[in-house]
């Protein structure tokens, strides 16, 4: 019988963030907004997999990512497994890595927002 073993939910948030120099950046990056692992199969290597699967899937280098509100043993394991280890620090929840700038994918824009209006669909 299957059960669940982790969690891992990414996309895409409007930030306003700080580059190593402390000048305002406004970005849209790809951001890990929740990262869980059930206590019983952690340090089993099914937290990798988990992040492997997604960095394959979005197409995205892990120090390209926006953390929100990183435990420490994610933080440990980030360093461990990918070598981020120097933050930038931020005034908001998020946590960077030194080279999150450094030859930054550009984003696609941000999908447009779907409303009715008049009775008619319309994407703003």
């Amino acid at each position: 019988m299957g059960s669940v073993v982790g969690l891992l939910k990414v996309g895409r948030k409007k930030l306003f963030l700080l580059d190593e120099v402390g000048k305002h950046r406004e970005m849209v990056p790809q951001c890990v907004l929740d990262f869980y692992v059930v206590e019983s199969r952690q340090r089993s290597g099914c937290g990798k997999r988990l992040f492997e699967f997604m960095l394959r899937g979005e197409g995205v280098d892990p120090r390209y990512l926006a953390i929100d509100r990183p435990s420490p043993k994610l933080v440990s394991s980030l360093r461990k497994h990918y070598g981020l280890v120097s933050t930038i620090p931020q005034v908001n929840n998020y946590v960077i890595f030194s080279g999150f700038f450094k030859d930054q994918p550009q984003a696609s824009p941000a999908p447009k927002k779907a409303r009715i209006y008049m009775g008619k669909l319309q994407y703003v």
